[in-house]
């Protein structure tokens, strides 16, 4: 919940540009230890911030040591949102899952207590060296990024999760501790970045640190820098559990990942160590004045916080408001400064808090379009004895809504309000989305938007609330409840969409050959509306009707859309583009929602479109099984070849007659993920020696069920090649699983996305065949990506190549490939 007085504006510039996107939400019910932590915080006036790669890169613990324990104001930078990874718990990938990970950090931050912060970086997959990682971000581009969130967040102190050296392991993470090396020194040159002047001051950091790591029993260096021993390990006695103890519940945010955390009790010392500014002596904060003193004029306001602060009692906190608004008002008689309106926000917090005040606005619909018209239902409650009046509320855009009224103590009062939706409100679509990216880069050009982890709300609402005589307002965003009936209450945010949205059925249609094929297609109204869409199809494509009119009369009716596709005779790759036909015509969207229990749902807006690559694939066989691993799209592609896909059960693998597939897949990390693979050892190599093909897709080496993934040993690694341009050598060139039934050539190595592929074996029995080597640039060539085996009648084939990407992605080399594992180099009828 975003507060702030009535008479000035809601956030200073300096202070407020990233703030305000991690304080404008409802907040979190406070217990009485949490409560009486952001008191105490009022009087400390410090700043840290956390500096790292990805989401789970960060160091959950320091974050809650810092603004829980030293209670200073905290934030982790995390270069990219991690959409580059894996999905343990969806289908979600690319730019989907950044948007599943950036909602697990806020998800962490609202345990652990920091804020967030990213920059325009894309995680495009893992990197061997900072040299790659900073050609696709950009260095400048990435390096104005973290300049500015240091500009506008100010902290004292600014720590790194990795040296700037080779030892972090990845090249995000190498990149991550340069880039903040050099915006350390950056920031405070009014030469740097100038244009950013518009908006934020210069700043200096007073010191840059590393938060390093060692092995059990080793010594720092003789000379080396100073460093500092903190104990994230300390328990709490207000709180009851320890910092690791937060970490751990913080951590179990990243549920994509999987990195669910049992919580660590005892000692953990934590190393930082110095790089850069002015040395520290025996803390972290040496130098820095983290009182009221710091601000001109703010010794009275941490005097009164001090006898405020004296006083509290957890069992009565709402008599404590008075000294809080003391204190209000001394803050506000300060000169400008940017910690201002930063402890502004928090006093008017806790006095919310301590006031037991609940403010909401819920739309009676989850969207609303351009122009339309929603019921808003916004309330106050006082759940205190402090006398309070709502004087009015105000939505975005509206009039102040009264009249004004007393809060009777826990009594509701509730007011229905019609929003309208100005004509020109854009869509919903998560701001890093709007435009076409790079590789490496976001393309956003508002400067106030970079460094939030989202949008603004859509719409919001405004409470005037009148307290011992002076009026404060309490700006909340306008959501949507509902109540699942497993998880209960479930909140989202107001979404703006267009009238009618057009959700494909896939939004890759690979096809092998040229004959018509239908493409459904749903159009659903977010309102009544009459319109029409518009279908285009690349030259060479055909597709009909071309233009389907639409007359739906009521919100959320659907109507279902069957258009005939006929590729062309050869090779093609293009789009099929809706379009909606109302008073003028635009590029349709998509509307796309992201469910998962641990997270608000969240709405995006893609174009409408599906990517059509017309392949020339032999596709000879028809019914596969797949063993489904996490985050694994493959079976869609392979239905749309006209296989036949049974997606197989626990069950189906311990007793259902596996003979009558012609091949069975195994997906991504099944054999990290699915227990019963390990059970089903000896059926699947009887299905093999009788005949069948067996198709093992890539695979953790830590965490296996088995060891035994194929008929023959193999030891997995961390080997794989992150450069999707690698040159691919081919080391057999007769072998059946590049001539049978397609003949595989270098052209169908093109256009691969993000990787060649990862956990390459390192070593395997001689029974095998590897017909692939490829290396990423100056590195020795690998030849794990590919294995082959016969086993009795059968065939085994296990790989690290990324076709859980290039497949979905409508890569027509990858199709090729693939269709070649399945029918494992044997030609079929």
């Amino acid at each position: 919940m975003t507060i702030a007085p009535r008479c000035r504006p809601l956030l200073a510039a300096t202070a407020g540009l990233l703030c305000a996107a991690n304080a404008l939400a409802q907040p979190p019910v406070e217990d009485a230890a949490r409560r009486r932590i952001a008191i105490e915080k009022l009087a400390v006036v410090g700043s840290a911030l956390y500096v790292g790669a990805h989401p789970d890169d960060e160091n959950t613990a320091m974050l809650a040591w810092l603004a829980q324990g030293r209670k200073v104001r905290t934030a982790y930078l995390s270069l990219t949102r991690g959409d580059g990874g894996q999905n343990l718990i969806g289908t979600e990938q690319g730019d989907l899952l950044g948007v599943v990970r950036t909602e697990e950090l806020l998800a962490a931050r609202q345990i652990d207590g920091a804020e967030q912060f990213f920059t325009r970086a894309i995680d495009f997959g893992f990197s061997k060296n900072p040299e790659e990682t900073l050609r696709f971000w950009g260095h400048d581009a990435v390096l104005s990024d973290v300049v500015w969130v240091i500009r506008s967040f100010r902290p004292d102190v600014i720590i790194t999760r990795f040296p700037p050296n080779a030892s972090g392991g990845h090249g995000h993470h190498t990149a991550s501790a340069i880039l903040a090396s050099e915006a350390f020194t950056a920031a405070a040159d009014p030469k740097r970045f100038p244009e950013q002047l518009k908006y934020v001051t210069p700043w200096q950091a007073k010191r840059l640190m590393w938060n390093a790591w060692r092995r059990p029993g080793e010594k720092a260096p003789a000379g080396g820098p100073p460093e500092l021993t903190v104990d994230l390990g300390a328990y709490d006695p207000v709180l009851g559990e320890s910092y690791t103890e937060i970490a751990a519940a913080s951590r179990s945010m990243h549920k994509s990942q999987g990195f669910g955390s049992t919580p660590r009790r005892g000692p953990m010392p934590n190393i930082l160590q110095f790089v850069a500014g002015d040395p520290p002596k025996a803390d972290l904060f040496d130098g820095i004045d983290l009182t009221w003193n710091r601000i001109p004029g703010g010794g009275t306001v941490g005097r009164i916080l001090a006898r405020a602060i004296a006083a509290y009692r957890d069992t009565d906190p709402a008599a404590s408001v008075p000294a809080l608004l003391d204190a209000l008002a001394a803050v506000d008689r300060l000169g400008p400064d940017p910690w201002v309106a930063v402890k502004r926000r928090e006093l008017l917090d806790q006095i919310a808090s301590c006031s037991g005040l609940w403010l909401e606005a819920m739309s009676a619909t989850s969207t609303i379009s351009p122009g339309g018209a929603a019921e808003v239902t916004a309330m106050a409650l006082n759940r205190s004895g402090v006398p309070i009046s709502l004087e009015s509320v105000q939505l975005s855009g509206g009039a102040p809504i009264g009249p004004p009224r007393p809060l009777e103590p826990n009594a509701p009062d509730t007011r229905v309000i019609a929003a309208k939706v100005p004509g020109d409100a854009p869509y919903t679509q998560p701001y890093w989305l709007v435009r076409p990216h790079s590789i490496g880069l976001f393309d956003v050009r508002d400067q106030t938007l970079i460094g939030r982890p989202k949008n603004p709300p859509a719409m919001t609402a405004t409470f005037v609330l009148r307290i011992a005589g002076r009026d404060l307002s309490y700006t909340v965003p306008v959501q949507h409840r509902w109540t699942d009936p497993v998880e209960g209450e479930r909140i989202r945010d107001l979404a703006v969409v267009p009238p009618v949205t057009v959700n494909f059925a896939a939004p890759v249609l690979v096809v092998p050959d040229s004959g018509p094929r239908v493409v459904r297609a749903v159009a659903r109204a977010s309102e009544a509306v009459k319109a029409a869409l518009r279908f285009t199809v690349p030259a060479g494509w055909r597709i009909e009707p071309e233009r389907v009119p639409l007359d739906l009369v009521s919100r959320g009716e659907e109507r279902e859309v069957r258009l005939t596709l006929t590729p062309p005779p050869g090779a093609s790759t293009g789009e099929l583009t809706a379009f909606l036909v109302t008073d003028h015509e635009e590029a349709a969207r998509s509307l796309v929602e992201i469910s998962h229990p641990h997270i608000p749902v969240q709405t995006l807006l893609p174009p409408a479109q599906v990517k059509l690559v017309r392949v020339d694939a032999a596709v000879p066989l028809r019914r596969v099984g797949y063993v489904m691993g996490p985050g694994d799209e493959v079976p869609e592609i392979l239905r749309q070849l006209g296989v036949r896909v049974s997606l197989l059960s626990d069950d189906d693998l311990e007793d259902a007659d596996l003979g009558g597939f012609d091949a069975i897949v195994v997906g991504v990390r099944a054999y990290n993920t699915r227990p019963a693979l390990a059970l089903a050892e000896d059926r699947l190599l009887a299905y093999l020696e009788r005949g069948g093909t067996l198709v093992v897709q890539y695979n953790n080496d830590r965490g296996l069920m088995t060891d035994r993934i194929g008929p023959y040993p193999i030891k997995l690694s961390r080997e794989r090649v992150t450069d999707e341009t690698a040159p691919v050598t081919v080391l057999a060139p007769d072998s059946p699983l590049l001539t049978t039934p397609n003949r595989i050539t270098a052209a169908d190595f093109d256009g691969w996305v993000q990787e060649r592929g990862l956990y390459f074996p390192a070593s395997w029995d001689a029974r095998y065949q590897a017909p692939l080597a490829m290396s990423d640039p100056g590195e020795k060539p690998l030849d794990g990506s590919l294995l082959f085996a016969r086993v009795g009648k059968g065939s085994y084939v296990e790989t690290g190549l990324a076709f859980f990407r290039q497949l979905p992605a409508g890569v027509p080399g990858a199709v090729r490939l693939f269709a070649n594992l399945l029918a494992g180099g044997r030609p079929r009828d």
